[in-house]
């Protein structure tokens, strides 16, 4: 899952890195809800991503 970064924190799973606010990263799903009732993150949602653009489909 992609998240995004609300809240700077140093993340222990990866050497005490400083993960800044904005930032986006993957990790696992149960690491995704973790950060997010922590509050330091946020799930980012992924667009549809449609090969056609609206302008191609309406003629």
């Amino acid at each position: 899952m992609k998240i995004r970064v609300i809240h700077d924190f140093y993340d222990k799973e990866n050497n005490l890195e400083l993960r800044t606010v904005g930032e986006t990263m993957t990790v696992k799903k149960e690491r995704a809800e973790y950060l997010v009732k922590m509050k330091i993150a946020e799930i980012v949602k992924e667009k549809d991503t449609d090969p056609e653009s609206p302008i191609e489909t309406q003629g």
